[in-house]
């Protein structure tokens, strides 16, 4: 009896340790990302971050190099050497063009101002970041009717103010307009027809003899494409997602082959509306006064890791944003700091431009 008690226990055993043909393949979602070497300079963005007082005084992992010694903030507007110096840096990162949030306060068009005369030599041009918070659409009162030629009329001043000159950022002579957020809330999700806003944005420029480039921002992450409204993806010329950190352990522990299949799934969705896919990177992520963060490591390793995952999903223009060139505050920073120094300038360029 004891000798059948044995033999049956050591059967459960044997099948416990047969493989379960129904769990998850680690491997397949937590891999390597091999290197990727371009034939062709991809075109590289970074968004520019206007700072005030309040978010110099935020809780910061990392200072910037263009700040004098003992102090620990800067002013792009009120200080004159800024904007040069940080030109010259974008010039040797290969950063082809800095994207100026624009939501039609006075501070914004000061920000364009300023680096528009202070650019001397320096090939790093202009985008503009176009937020649509400012018309107060809603979905009792749409964007349309006099809300949406006040957009058109704002977009005619940024035309003969900035977008026709030669130091705007164009592609194939198109210039290029980043459009946010194209993720509404709930008490905005019919305020905007992307549709119909970009048809007739497209017509005006038209009338002023511009083809543009539309570049529609989603300020967020990890959501499929699926859930959003797909005339709104399909009504721009491309897609970029601006937000990839996370407090989610899992996406944490595997963050670069999440990322990566996330974004081919961007990527193929969007190909089949003929729209292009931005991937959007950061150096690093280490953000103090956030409630909840999990800090992404700022090496070389880590970085290029995500510049090939990045080189892995761009689109025909081979377009990537970075995010950010001077958000000290998220520690995402590519502008040389006092911890860093010019470190992942040089990796920029190595990665993203043909040697």
């Amino acid at each position: 009896m004891k000798k059948i008690i044995n033999i049956a226990l050591c059967i459960i055993v044997l099948a416990s340790c047969k493989k379960d043909p129904v769990l998850i393949d680690k491997d397949k979602y937590i891999y390597d990302i091999p290197a990727i070497k371009l034939t062709s300079d991809a075109k590289v963005g970074a968004y520019y971050f206007n700072y005030t007082a309040t978010d110099w005084n935020k809780a910061h992992s990392d200072t910037s190099l263009v700040v004098p010694v003992g102090g620990k903030s800067y002013n792009a507007v009120t200080d004159a050497a800024v904007f040069p110096q940080q030109l010259n840096w974008a010039d040797e990162a290969g950063v082809d063009y800095l994207i100026f949030k624009w939501n039609a306060a006075a501070t914004d068009n000061s920000l364009l101002s300023a680096f528009a005369s202070r650019r001397t030599n320096q090939n790093v041009k202009m985008v503009i970041g176009f937020n649509t918070a400012h018309l107060n659409a809603t979905n009792a009162a749409p964007l349309t009717g006099t809300k949406l030629q006040t957009m058109v009329n704002e977009f005619k001043t940024l035309v003969t103010q900035h977008i026709s000159k030669d130091y705007y950022y164009k592609i194939g002579g198109r210039p290029v307009i980043l459009i946010t957020p194209l993720n509404l809330s709930s008490s905005a999700l019919t305020s905007i027809d992307y549709k119909m806003v970009m048809a007739s944005l497209r017509t005006e420029f038209t009338a002023l003899g511009i083809n543009p480039y539309f570049i529609g921002e989603l300020s967020t992450g990890w959501t499929a494409p699926v859930n959003f409204d797909q005339t709104a993806l399909a009504a721009m010329d491309a897609i970029v997602l601006n937000t990839w950190n996370t407090p989610d352990y899992d996406r944490w522990y595997g963050f670069y082959s999440y990322v990566d299949l996330s974004w081919q799934n961007w990527k193929t969705s969007l190909d089949k509306l003929n729209v292009e896919y931005v991937p959007c990177i950061f150096p690093g992520y280490n953000e103090p006064s956030a409630a909840t963060q999990r800090i992404i490591e700022r090496t070389e390793k880590n970085y290029v890791d995500y510049t090939n995952v990045a080189k892995r999903n761009m689109g025909t223009n081979q377009m990537v944003i970075i995010n950010s060139w001077n958000d000290f505050s998220k520690g995402t920073a590519l502008e040389p700091s006092k911890k860093f120094n010019k470190q992942f300038l040089g990796i920029t360029r190595r990665e993203f431009k043909v040697q």
